[in-house]
């Protein structure tokens, strides 16, 4: 048994194979357009009108198709990296927010303590990040022990401070009383 090929029998090597010249491309590109999925006849076809082997086309239409592929997730990875970006600037925001509704709480109740030294707060406030919403130390879970007065909310404490518009009220210590 002979395994060597006689050089009638090889296919054409990688080298020998010419680059498609524009035209060829246009018209290819136009084709791959109307229809991405080749069809025998069609193939036969192009390659005719072309000039180019079957096979040449057939290829040529998977190397597209892979690029078209590409393309896509490109485009796909872009957009999802775009909303991650937005969502993350959105919770920068939201976060700053939140620090900064915490330093209002705690300034209302140093405020609180000051107007009235026997009055304690329960549970104090934490800033070591807390992200949990339903623990004891969220806002619409504290309450104030005052001694005289039982206990009061502090959502309903915080909103006494709070202007229509949403913006804190500037209260010298004298103004704060609770009723």
């Amino acid at each position: 048994m002979d395994l060597q090929f006689s050089s009638e029998n090889r296919q054409p090597s990688k080298l020998s194979r010419k680059r498609l010249t524009q035209d060829q491309v246009r018209l290819l590109e136009t084709c791959f357009n109307a229809n991405q999925k080749l069809q025998v006849d069609r193939k036969l076809e192009l390659a005719c009108r072309l000039g180019l082997p079957p096979r040449q086309i057939a290829v040529w239409y998977q190397n597209r198709r892979a690029r078209e592929k590409i393309h896509t997730i490109e485009l796909d990875y872009k957009t999802i990296q775009q909303e991650l970006d937005n969502v993350l600037a959105e919770n920068r925001k939201l976060e700053q927010e939140v620090g900064m509704l915490k330093h209002e709480l705690k300034k209302s109740q140093q405020m609180l303590l000051a107007s009235n030294p026997s009055a304690t707060l329960l549970p104090s406030v934490s800033t070591s990040g807390d992200n949990d919403l339903t623990s004891s130390s969220s806002p619409l879970n504290m309450t104030c022990n005052w001694e005289d007065t039982g206990l009061l909310p502090m959502d309903e404490l915080y909103s006494c401070l709070i202007r229509p518009q949403g913006q804190p009220e500037n209260h010298s210590m004298n103004d704060l009383s609770i009723v």
